[in-house]
């Protein structure tokens, strides 16, 4: 293995082991074995936990970032947003993004470990709110300059992550479709609701 790769394996174990066991119940012994490395040999890459820990979320926000990038790419490329793609965008969001496998555990050992480290807690909110928040305000500032919608854009991106985070913690991608409907046919039609 290269250095990279080692390095790589170690995150990704570390972040199976995390969301399985707590990041607290966790030692540098059980990630070493996880990885097939020796014990001694873990700190050769990372000085503790905390740096492992540390290295993760740089890592996950740096595709995060990527993903956005790409995401604000394809909408400067289309001239209407049409309601179930924008739908789709949503639902996938959840299911996709906040529910992938690798976000999904870095997100559960945030939400476990959040409580009692301080820490912890800004990550898990950065990820979870400020991060995706900032990027849907940009989103609807680009979709206000190009006039595909009206109103102002950092209360839409409110509305719009709310609407998120009900399909996230309640897991009801049915209700989250049926809701980013009824804010499309809103915001993008000028439809009042029932």
């Amino acid at each position: 293995m290269t250095n990279d790769s080692t390095k790589d394996t170690i995150i990704e174990k570390s972040l199976e082991l995390f969301a399985k066991k707590g990041y607290s119940a966790v030692s540098m012994r059980d990630i070493a074995g996880a990885v097939g490395i020796r014990s001694s040999t873990i700190y050769y890459y990372f000085k503790s936990k905390q740096d492992i820990f540390g290295a993760m979320t740089e890592k996950a926000e740096t595709a995060i970032g990527e993903q956005e990038g790409i995401f604000i790419q394809a909408l400067n490329s289309v001239s209407e947003i049409k309601r179930e793609e924008f739908v789709l965008a949503g639902v996938h969001h959840v299911t996709d993004y906040l529910r992938n496998e690798k976000m999904d555990q870095l997100l559960r050992t945030l939400e476990s470990e959040r409580f009692h480290d301080a820490s912890a807690n800004m990550v898990w909110k950065r990820f979870l709110f400020d991060m995706p928040a900032q990027h849907e305000r940009k989103v609807f500032e680009n979709l206000l300059d190009r006039g595909l919608v009206t109103g102002e854009a950092k209360m839409l991106a409110d509305e719009y992550h709310s609407i998120i985070m009900l399909g996230y913690f309640s897991e009801d991608t049915d209700r989250l479709a049926d809701m980013l409907r009824d804010f499309y046919n809103r915001v993008f039609c000028g439809e009042e609701y029932d």
